[in-house]
């Protein structure tokens, strides 16, 4: 399981550093659009806190969706992580500007003095990934950091991904907990 795993890691993690800043650009755009259109996973909601998350390079821009999302007059967090205790929770934010925070280990940008929002306080949940199936099969990056954060939500999670990034299927363990839905941009 581990090889395969690693193998899809490899393939998909190429396709998506084959993508040019345009192409990522544009998939952020049909990504926020994706998610808003009359029929999207995020049409019915109005308010609350949505837990987006500040991209690595190899991610998908979820920005433009999240600062949407603040336009309607919802709250915004991101992930916080605890290295250490190997936990993620969530942190509210009042800005997407990356000036308002501070790079954490692995180059995660974080707010620098967080106000963590407990899970049942969430509305929806973003989540990034190496590669997701039409299952809600995610394939991380293998820390198990969203795995054990998604096991404590009652809200919708939704993965959010390059349309490289989804694959037939993604080998699943036990310990894999899957999105309720996956948009790709």
């Amino acid at each position: 399981m581990k090889d395969a795993k690693a193998a899809i890691r490899g393939d998909v993690q190429a396709a998506v550093a084959a993508l040019s800043p345009q192409a990522r650009a544009d998939a952020a755009a049909r990504l926020a659009e994706a998610l808003w259109t009359t029929t999207g996973p995020l049409a019915g909601f109005s308010g609350g806190v949505l837990l987006g998350y500040m991209p690595l390079g190899d991610e998908i821009d979820p920005r433009p969706a999240m600062q949407r999302w603040m336009n309607a007059g919802g709250r915004l967090a991101v992930p916080v992580t605890d290295w250490a205790a190997r936990r993620m929770q969530a942190a509210a934010i009042e800005s997407l500007d990356p000036r308002s925070m501070e790079h954490r280990p692995h180059g995660v940008l974080e707010p620098a003095s967080p106000t963590i929002i407990d899970p049942p306080d969430l509305a929806v949940v973003l989540v990034p990934g190496v590669a997701f199936d039409a299952c809600g099969g995610r394939l991380g990056r293998g820390a198990g950091f969203y795995d054990r954060f998604l096991a404590t939500l009652s809200c919708p999670t939704i993965g959010v991904c390059f349309a490289s990034q989804q694959i037939e299927r993604v080998p699943r363990e036990p310990h894999d907990v899957p999105v309720g839905a996956v948009v790709a941009g």
